[in-house]
């Protein structure tokens, strides 16, 4: 499979140059979403409660700024007039009221529908209501559009056609208010949303749901890591929700999950329940220096391997993806290396400098480590660093000596 990838990234370019820049987001968005912890056990006061403590937290000031209401916020029926209807038990005082509440404490709001006759859980769809819809979200205040690929078997058409439906609505509901909702997708079936989603949305989904165990991680990112040069400002795969705060998942896991995210310049929507994120989860997916290369403004390619470490270059394995990655962070002068631990057991990390397309091999490099938030010397030719724990990760930043 990973060869067929290979094919699909010599196309890149041609799809890089046609993002579809709206306006919105030239960095991967950042915030929260209710399905991974919630599901359908969502309402206002949920919402409320979160946004509060995100903001008391820091995520807010540290660039989380989106609160996102995934599914079953609605009726599984349209009103009289074909317009969705909030569910009343669940948001008495209204979405409207909520966005209000939401962007007066400084957070954006999304929501979430699906292209066919219903959503994934089973509430009313977006299929030929989609102007319909667009415009509704837009008059609730809310500024991100969540659009699923459930049920959308009805309409014959291809999947580029099916979501540039969405892509056509949010269009002319600008040109009707002059606002513009943040548009992401989940594509179902094929998943080559990145072969032909950067004209038709600002994020589009690579992979199966995301889960609460390592072995769903590393798959996820084994497929990012042949389909990095299709990413870049105003459009970017999408590696599916944080999981940080759920399952079972270790500390060390869980730097790794947010490294690779973060460094794969994937949207990061932390997807659990804030309240009861301990201190340690809270630090990781706060470190700055992290955030500062996923938000970075002056370069949007995301981090791409550069050797596989145990297996041979370009092995398409999903338990035990490519190891080592690199790519230019702020400008050329300053290099990011993500290396992450898959083994079982405790391992050194090296490479020679000419391994990285991004580094020189004649050149010297002040290393800083991201994770530690220490400089740690400079480097000429090799680079070597010892004990990185199981399933942990490493970042650096490599900055070239004059």
């Amino acid at each position: 499979m990973h060869s067929v990838l290979f094919v699909l990234v010599s196309t890149c370019l041609l799809h890089s140059a046609n993002a579809w820049n709206n306006g919105l987001q030239k960095t991967p968005a950042m915030g929260f979403n209710t399905w991974n912890r919630f599901q359908c056990n969502i309402d206002e006061d949920l919402i409320r409660q979160t946004a509060v403590q995100m903001k008391d937290l820091g995520f807010l000031d540290a660039g989380y700024d989106f609160i996102n209401i995934d599914d079953c916020w609605l009726l599984k029926d349209r009103d009289a007039s074909g317009s969705l209807v909030t569910d009343p038990d669940k948001f008495p005082s209204g979405l409207k009221n909520l966005t209000e509440f939401l962007h007066g404490l400084g957070f954006k709001a999304g929501i979430y529908e699906d292209l066919g006759l219903t959503t994934c859980a089973g509430f009313a769809g977006s299929l030929n209501h989609e102007l319909t819809d667009a415009r509704l979200f837009v008059d609730l205040g809310f500024d991100y559009a969540k659009i699923d690929d459930c049920n959308s078997g009805s309409f014959s058409g291809t999947n580029p056609e099916r979501f540039q439906r969405w892509t056509d609505a949010t269009t002319q509901i600008q040109q009707e208010t002059g606002k513009m909702l943040f548009y992401s997708f989940v594509e179902w079936q094929s998943f080559d949303a990145w072969t032909w989603g950067p004209p038709i949305a600002n994020s589009w989904r690579i992979y199966d749901d995301i889960q609460p165990n390592w072995g769903r991680i590393t798959a996820i990112l084994n497929n990012a890591s042949f389909i990095g040069d299709f990413s870049n400002f105003w459009g970017h795969n999408d590696l599916d929700m944080l999981e940080n705060g759920n399952g079972e998942l270790t500390l060390a896991e869980q730097r790794s999950h947010f490294t690779a995210w973060a460094l794969t310049k994937s949207p990061l929507l932390i997807g659990t329940d804030i309240s009861s994120l301990s201190q340690d989860s809270i630090d990781i997916l706060l470190n700055p220096e992290i955030i500062a290369i996923n938000q970075d403004t002056q370069i949007g390619e995301p981090l791409k391997p550069f050797f596989w470490g145990k297996n041979p270059d370009g092995t398409w394995d999903p338990m035990f993806p490519a190891q080592y990655w690199s790519g230019f962070s702020q400008d050329k002068q300053h290099t990011a290396i993500m290396y992450i631990n898959f083994n079982d057991r405790t391992v050194d990390l090296n490479f020679t400098f000419a391994h990285s397309p991004h580094l020189q091999a004649d050149k010297k490099y002040a290393i800083r480590d991201l994770w530690k938030h220490e400089d740690i010397g400079v480097f000429s030719d090799f680079f070597f660093d010892g004990s990185i724990p199981s399933h942990d990760a490493r970042v650096y930043i490599f900055t070239e000596q004059t």
